[in-house]
């Protein structure tokens, strides 16, 4: 055996290092550990501020909600609606603004916890014109009704609080109260509600009872802070002196005192001004706003008093008795399209205050309209031809001539889905905002030959599309875009009726169809299952339509050449509207309920548009419009 020297491996204090010759293997083992995850430092985008004096009261975290396009169930948890893009995650609406009127609408005497530092309000202000005249003494004996001045009795509480933003009068006599103007903006709502969501600041959104998203929107328990919140300016005149000299020397007594009359204490701000003619002192005081799922809103009267719409055009021209054939709102109910027999289509941004005529799609008795969730899609068709608008409504389309008898059209709340039943043709649906259709050919599929062999017809469809319905002589149901159809009413024990109309919730979860010349059914299972509404009130009419809020609560059907008809527990009960101004034999066509049920429209064939507004005949004021 020959022997070779090489260099020894190096060991040094116990361990090898540097190049060492060994025996080569293959393989090896494998191991993974895991670490917590490392965070990205977010900054904190909620504020501390002390809220000791600000005005403390609870607020309608529904009606918040609502502005950034949010709507939940009754139990005000589960989203049943939302503008909401589940790419970026983000909410369409990233601020929202709450005017005078919402507030007023949102506020009751128990909802208010704490006047805060106004409390002290009009006992100041008595203090000072106190302090003006020189009381005790001074040179009040030389003007009428220094000594009687008061205002409540010197107190400032939730019940002033109420009469002030409600302008409502005082007892003094020659008081007076101006209307509350302004308004609230809450920004980067995005940004904020992921942070809210992650950090679970308010200790409301428990992560083992939800997946709590930004879609959830505002919570119960959530803050809102308002620094300059309130501001009110107390005032009261003072006739001058015509003879001389002039004895009026209030201004050097009230500037003897002026750092008491004018400070600023944290986010409370007080300023006085004074002059030998006028004594006003204002102050500014933060709101801290308590969101609850108890919401002040009352919804009780629901389309129990109507008015007629409007019947002026953008131009102040009155519009005449119109063959009215359907009406279509945007989930808000700011925007408004209706078509006429004629073809002429009527739009409105302005919740109905003024209409004007922006096309027309032809003269046909199955004149039909659809408008998507903010109004910006728009869908109509005269029972031939199908035309889109993509821009409120402004300008329209044609994109399809198909059809031969009575049109029925509606839309996802985006307006992507589309599905249109032409009785006497087919079902024809759109995934592409109304651009482009595709029918129903198959001559041997049950909804082909329904809908080619019945007259009358309904379709609804959910907020996302997923959900769709068609009623026809059957029901047929879809949870799947409308691709395909499955007849529902073999299994619930009804067949060959004739069908009107069909509405449902936004989630598609309830749902209610009405029969032209019967009852009416529902459903709370997504159409699966139906039952018949046994309430004598509304068996054996002749219906003609019918609408749902979001929720599916709110309801309300059209008796073809009768009364309207409305419902608040889902369409379990009924009762006929008394109201006399839509009382009697209209011929009555179509009804349009807004998502959050505020506003309504009912259209009459030969007569004029009817609306319905559920928080303006309970505070008597007119209507505030607000973006």
């Amino acid at each position: 055996m020959s022997t070779y020297y090489v260099t020894p491996n190096t060991f040094r204090n116990g361990l090898y290092s540097g190049n060492c010759y060994a025996f080569g293997a293959s393989g090896g083992f494998t191991v993974q550990q895991g670490f917590n995850e490392i965070l990205l430092n977010k900054p904190d985008l909620l504020q501390k501020y002390n809220v000791q004096d600000a005005i403390q009261l609870q607020f309608s975290v529904r009606t918040l909600n609502e502005k950034i396009s949010i709507l939940k169930d009754a139990s005000n948890f589960n989203v049943v609606e939302a503008w909401f893009d589940p790419i970026s995650e983000k909410l369409h609406y990233d601020s929202l603004k709450i005017c005078a009127c919402e507030f007023i609408d949102g506020v009751n005497l128990s909802s208010i916890f704490s006047v805060g530092r106004l409390s002290t309000l009009y006992s100041d202000f008595k203090y000072t014109v106190g302090a003006y005249f020189g009381d005790p003494g001074g040179f009040a004996s030389l003007f009428s009704m220094v000594n009687e001045f008061d205002i409540n009795n010197g107190v400032f509480d939730a019940s002033a609080f109420l009469q002030v933003i409600n302008s409502s009068t005082f007892k003094m006599n020659g008081s007076f109260v101006s209307d509350l103007s302004g308004y609230v903006t809450i920004s980067d709502i995005n940004n904020t509600l992921d942070w809210v969501v992650d950090s679970n600041v308010f200790r409301n959104r428990n992560p083992a009872l939800h997946n709590y998203g930004i879609i959830d929107g505002f919570v119960a328990g959530d803050l809102v802070f308002i620094p300059e919140g309130f501001t009110i300016s107390l005032s009261v005149d003072i006739e001058p002196e015509t003879l001389l000299p002039i004895n009026n020397v209030g201004p050097s007594f009230l500037n003897a005192i002026r750092d008491k009359l004018n400070w600023t204490k944290g986010y409370v701000q007080r300023k006085t001004t004074y002059s030998t003619t006028n004594i006003t002192q204002t102050t500014t005081v933060p709101i801290l706003l308590v969101l609850t799922d108890t919401s002040v809103q009352n919804y009780t009267n629901f389309a129990s008093v109507w008015d007629v719409s409007s019947n002026l055009t953008l131009s102040g021209s009155p519009i005449a008795n119109q063959e009215w054939l359907a009406i279509s709102l945007s989930t808000t109910g700011k925007y408004q399209t209706a078509i006429t027999a004629s073809g002429d289509i009527y739009i409105s941004d302005s919740f109905g205050l003024s209409r004007d005529i922006a096309f027309n799609i032809g003269s046909a008795q199955s004149n039909t309209v659809s408008i998507s969730f903010t109004g910006m899609h728009q869908t109509a068709s005269n029972g031939h031809s199908i035309y889109v608008s993509n821009d409120f409504g402004q300008t329209w389309k044609q994109t399809y001539t198909a059809g031969t008898s009575n049109v029925y059209v509606n839309m996802s709340l985006n307006g992507q889905y589309q599905t249109l039943v032409s009785c006497g043709d087919t079902v024809y649906t759109s995934r592409d905002y109304g651009m482009t259709w595709t029918p129903i050919t198959d001559v041997n599929s049950d909804i082909y030959n329904s809908v080619e062999a019945f007259p009358t017809a309904g379709v609804a469809l959910s907020y996302n599309g997923l959900y769709q319905t068609i009623v026809t002589e059957n029901i047929y149901i879809s949870s799947d875009f409308g691709q395909t159809w499955t007849n529902v009413s073999y299994q619930n024990d009804f067949d060959d009726r004739n069908w009107q109309s069909v509405a449902m919730s936004s989630d598609g979860i309830y749902q209610t169809a009405i029969e032209n010349g019967g009852d009416i059914y529902r459903s709370s299972d997504y159409g699966n299952t139906w039952a018949f509404v046994n309430d004598p009130t509304v068996i054996n009419k002749t219906w003609s339509h019918i609408a749902v809020s979001a929720t599916g609560q709110y309801q309300t059907a059209l008796e073809q050449n009768g009364g309207i008809y409305r419902s608040i527990d889902y369409g379990v009960t009924w009762t006929l509207v008394t109201d006399q101004t839509v009382t009697g034999s209209n011929n009555w066509e179509w009804i349009a309920i807004s998502s959050d049920a505020l506003y309504q429209c009912a259209v009459v064939n030969g007569g004029q548009i009817y609306m319905s507004k559920v928080f303006n005949y309970v505070i008597n004021r007119h209507p505030c419009i607000c973006d």
